[in-house]
């Protein structure tokens, strides 16, 4: 059995977002860490040959400008030099920003999500009914205070493009919102086999 999984929404600096979303070369690096890391990680030199980039500037762009978003997970020698093996720092977090007129921005790295909620969806907008039943659960008893949203909370959702019945990361993103004030955080863990970006990957045979 696949154990459970997190989820967390975090607020983003809108400068960090701004630089992210407006620059290519920036989202296709992470774009690629994030998929190509679910389960292994990876050497600086093979994300470069991935993305077709040359090495120094992916190093350029993850150290001065992605150096939030990825971590060192082992260390080698290879023929007396070090390489390191990185992955992403939060896989499973997912960053949201405020806009104007409660406009809701959002960086759903693992499920290659970007820009306003109401264009980019989220990743449950695929969900079968009975997958968001399960996630929806776990949604209540982690978030409570989310799930009975009043009229002025189902209305900035509907501005910003979601359609009731709402999804289970609908409620997470309102439940990080209206827990900003209080320092809570909106982290949830749902049945790994529940979510099709959480999944591990089908071996492709030749």
């Amino acid at each position: 059995m696949l154990s459970n999984r997190r989820i967390e929404i975090e607020f983003i600096d809108p400068e960090t977002y701004s630089s992210i979303i407006n620059h290519d070369i920036r989202k296709r690096i992470l774009r690629m860490l994030y998929s190509s890391t679910k389960d292994a990680p990876i050497s600086k030199q093979d994300l470069a040959d991935k993305l077709g980039v040359r090495y120094h500037r992916l190093v350029y762009q993850l150290t001065n400008h992605l150096k939030d978003f990825w971590t060192v997970r082992e260390e080698r020698r290879i023929r007396g030099a070090r390489m390191e093996l990185i992955e992403a720092a939060k896989p499973s977090t997912v960053y949201i920003i405020f806009g104007k007129d409660n406009g809701i921005f959002m960086m759903d790295l693992a499920a290659n999500l970007f820009g306003p909620l109401s264009r980019s969806g989220t990743r449950c907008d695929s969900c079968s009914p009975n997958d968001a039943a399960k996630c929806m659960s776990s949604v209540s008893s982690s978030c409570p205070w989310a799930v009975v949203p009043n009229e002025a909370e189902k209305g900035m959702l509907i501005s910003n493009g979601r359609k009731m019945p709402f999804k289970p990361m609908d409620y997470a993103i309102l439940g990080a919102i209206k827990g900003m004030p209080q320092g809570k955080k909106c982290v949830f863990e749902i049945p790994g086999e529940g979510c099709a970006f959480m999944r591990p990957p089908i071996p492709i045979k030749n």
